[in-house]
C-alpha cells in the first residue's frame, strides 16, 4: 500500500527507490539490534517496518483525505490547514509538510486499528524531521524512533548511486527555495558540501545504528558504501579527471 502510493508520486529524489533503500537499511539495523541485545518483538518489528515504509508517504499528493487535487489544495497535517501549490509543482513542494502529512496519513489508515498502534508509528515518523529540532525528544538516537531516523539518513547516504542522484536532490531543493537558503548554486555545490554535512550534522545521529549494522554481513556492506561515498567526495581533487581520459 505504501510503496504503491509512493510509486505514483513525481518527486525526483524522494521516490519509491529511496523508500526501499531506507527500509532495507532499517531491516539490517533491527537485525543487528536483536543480535546484540535481543528483545525485538513481533510488534516492534511490525511498527518499525511500517514506519520505514511510510516515513516519506507525506510527500505524495493525494494520499491524505483532505487533499483536493482538482483545486491544488493539500493538507499540511496540522489541524485542518491546507496549502495551495502552483500549477506544475511536484511532490517535492510538500517537503515542509511531509512529516506532518505522513502522521496524518497514519492516523487516517491505522487509527483505531486492533493490531497496529498509530501513535507508535507517528512517533517514529516524527523523528525523521530534518533538520533535527533541538528539543530533548528529538535527540533520541538509540530507541526505535531514533533508529528510524538513522535508517532514513543511512539509506540515503549509503546508496551506491547517491552521488549520481545529488542532482535530483538539488532540484527538489530548488523547488522549495532551500538552495538559496543553503547557498547552493548548482548540484556541484551540494556534492562539495556533502562530507562536511555528514561529519558535522549526520554522524552523531547514526553512530548507534552503524554499530548495529556492523553486526550483520549485509550491514557491513551498507557501512562500506556509506564510507566510500564520503571518502570519494573528500578526495575529489586527489586524482585529476584528466588522468582517466585515454
Amino acid at each position: 500500500m505504501a510503496l504503491e502510493n509512493i510509486a505514483n508520486g513525481d518527486a525526483l529524489y524522494h521516490n519509491v527507490e529511496h523508500t526501499i533503500l531506507v527500509t532495507l537499511v532499517g531491516q539490517e539495523v533491527l537485525r543487528g539490534k536483536h543480535i546484540r541485545e535481543g528483545g525485538v518483538s513481533c510488534e516492534d518489528w511490525l511498527h518499525y517496518h511500517i514506519s520505514l515504509l511510510c516515513h516519506d508517504i507525506g510527500y505524495v499528493k493525494g494520499v491524505c483525505r483532505q487533499d483536493r487535487g482538482d483545486l491544488r489544495l493539500y493538507a499540511t497535517g496540522v489541524d485542518n490547514m491546507k496549502v495551495s501549490l502552483p500549477r506544475g509543482a511536484t511532490d517535492a513542494s510538500l517537503t515542509p509538510y511531509h512529516v506532518d502529512r505522513g502522521k496524518l496519513f497514519i492516523d487516517e489508515r491505522f487509527g483505531g486499528h486492533k493490531l497496529i498502534d498509530a501513535e507508535i508509528i507517528k512517533r517514529n515518523i516524527e523523528l525523521t524531521r530534518f533538520p533535527v529540532p533541538a528539543d530533548k525528544d528529538h535527540q533520541d538516537k538509540e530507541n526505535y524512533p531514533g533508529l528510524v531516523r538513522s535508517a532514513d539518513l543511512i539509506g540515503q547516504l549509503s546508496d551506491p548511486r547517491y552521488l549520481q542522484k545529488i542532482s535530483a536532490l538539488f532540484y527538489e531543493f530548488e523547488e522549495t527555495g532551500q538552495n538559496k537558503i543553503l547557498g547552493y548554486n548548482n548540484p556541484g555545490d551540494l556534492r562539495q558540501g556533502y562530507p562536511k554535512f555528514y561529519w558535522n550534522v549526520v554522524y552523531s545521529y547514526i553512530k548507534d545504528a552503524v554499530s548495529y549494522l556492523n553486526l550483520t554481513q549485509q550491514g557491513k556492506q551498507i557501512v562500506a558504501n556509506l564510507s566510500a561515498n564520503v571518502f570519494r567526495v573528500e578526495h575529489d581533487d586527489a586524482v585529476p579527471e584528466a588522468a582517466f581520459v585515454s
